[in-house]
């Protein structure tokens, strides 16, 4: 992650990527979501120095990036972990065998829902409907979409995940959670100025 006060820059390929995309609209505010989206996986997550990359580059206001980026709660922020655990909790899904997921991933890496492992790897959320509602329970790992996770399953990926990390199973306990701080931060960047044109560079 940046320090306090830093500025960022999109490397050379994304800003190719960035240029790409400003270039299919008249308006670079309307691109606002897919240069975040690139910003995401350039540096990781939406931190403020990002978050303000992403401002200047589409002419609006750090503000109103923040605002989308806690309007989308799939858009990756400096509290979750590395990698981002979300369960769904609507009715199908907990009906479906939610409940028996979250254990699954208590068992395994110590989580329950709002939680953090204290290396930062792994986090947990339970998140509104991933339209799956014919296959419960759903869930994401890193954008990977899953669906009919039963218990066997979990463990499963759970298991890749832990070794891609070299982590072994059991190598996390339930008292060493931290608690995620997922409230909507006041935001610690300067307004962008009015009229600022779009710089992706």
């Amino acid at each position: 992650m940046t320090g306090a006060g830093e500025t960022l820059h999109f490397s050379a390929a994304a800003s190719v990527e960035v240029d790409r995309l400003l270039a299919d609209f008249p308006n670079p505010r309307s691109a606002l979501l897919m240069v975040m989206r690139v910003a995401e996986r350039e540096f990781g997550a939406l931190n403020d120095a990002a978050m303000e990359l992403v401002a200047r580059t589409c002419g609006v206001s750090p503000s109103h990036v923040l605002g989308m980026a806690t309007f989308y709660t799939h858009f990756k922020r400096p509290a979750h972990g590395k990698h981002r655990l979300m369960v769904c909790a609507t009715l199908i899904c907990d009906l479906g065998g939610a409940g028996d997921a979250l254990q699954v991933i208590y068992e395994m890496l110590g989580l329950r829902p709002g939680q953090r492992t204290a290396d930062g790897l792994f986090s947990l959320e339970k998140v509104e409907c991933l339209a799956d509602c014919n296959r419960p329970p759903a869930m994401q790992i890193d954008g990977l979409h899953l669906s009919g996770m039963n218990r066997q399953r979990l463990q499963s990926v759970v298991l890749e995940y832990l070794g891609k990390e070299g982590k072994s199973a059991g190598a996390y306990r339930a008292e060493d959670a931290v608690e995620m701080d997922l409230r909507t931060p006041v935001i610690s960047v300067k307004q962008a100025a009015p009229g600022q044109g779009a710089q992706s560079k």
